[in-house]
């Protein structure tokens, strides 16, 4: 009869890789709540335009247009604009960019007295079959492809670790799975 770990091994192999996932975990939870994972995605200006926080201003229209104020805000809080050139890198809480071609344009948006005034934040297009809702929200930007690499590498260690924890709790318990053999070669 083949005998498994020890108790005390399992117990520290357990408690080991249980402390190594709770750290993935809170690294991750540590990085999306402190906003590093936005600012990773939102991170440079991917055309000419003026960077703004989509979200605060989606229930604009026509008859009641969103004013936002131009300027040089570090954080976008609220009904704020800044201005950015293809590649700058944009400011916290921005999630997109009004070009200046949209601007240009003066259907969904114009420029106006040092304000933006904002009347159809969002509307429904047909492309390919597939209708879907254009906002301004990841519009004009370029991501940093670096957070994506980190992003997978997390998830990847966190995989690993809740997996070596749930062999020690396997091994802590006493608990042993026999292989199934698929193929018997005669």
């Amino acid at each position: 009869m083949v005998e498994g770990p020890s108790k005390t091994r399992a117990a520290i192999k357990f408690t080991f890789w249980t402390i190594m996932s709770l750290v993935f975990v809170c690294i991750v939870v540590q990085s999306h709540l402190s906003g590093q994972m936005a600012r990773w995605y939102y991170h440079t200006a991917g055309e000419e335009g003026y960077a703004v926080n989509a979200r605060n201003f989606m229930d604009a229209s026509a008859e009641r247009p969103a004013l936002l104020t131009i300027g040089s805000f570090e954080r976008i809080e609220g009904l704020q604009a800044v201005h950015v050139k293809k590649g700058d890198r944009l400011p916290s809480n921005a999630n997109g960019v009004i070009s200046l071609a949209v601007l240009k344009a003066q259907k969904r948006a114009s420029l106006a007295e040092g304000q933006i005034k904002v009347m159809v934040p969002w509307e429904i297009k047909t492309a390919k079959g597939f209708k879907y809702k254009d906002t301004f929200k990841h519009k004009g930007i370029k991501t940093n492809p670096w957070a994506a690499v980190w992003n997978v590498f997390m998830v990847i260690f966190i995989g690993i670790s809740l997996g070596f924890m749930a062999e020690g709790m396997t091994d802590l318990l006493g608990i042993k799975f026999e292989k199934i053999v698929h193929f018997e070669g005669h």
